[in-house]
């Protein structure tokens, strides 16, 4: 039979043991900067897609190797852009 006295098992009590354990957490990752490297992502994975398509049409070329260097340097370029140039573009919900 279980005990009713308030013991350590019993949860129902209001004593929280580690109130750390459900305090909010702060996110890993700036919600910015988040938004930067995803865009990041997007622009590598466009090249790659934009070579792909050329490499159907027509015959590129060019190895895996030269691709994926020039999709990182597109990535990386574009989430630099986006990160530079966040505060001076307008957002969706602001007037100009």
């Amino acid at each position: 039979m279980a005990d009713s006295t308030g013991s350590a098992g019993d949860r129902a009590s209001g004593d929280d043991p580690d109130p750390d354990r459900t305090a909010p957490r702060e996110p890993l990752v700036d919600p910015a900067t988040k938004s930067s490297l995803l865009w990041g992502v997007v622009g590598g994975l466009s090249f790659l897609v934009l070579a792909q398509g050329y490499e159907l049409l027509g015959d590129l070329g060019v190895g895996l190797g030269p691709k994926v260097a020039v999709a990182v340097v597109v990535a990386v370029g574009a989430a630099v852009a986006t990160h530079a140039t966040r505060d001076r573009l307008p957002t969706e919900n602001e007037s100009p």
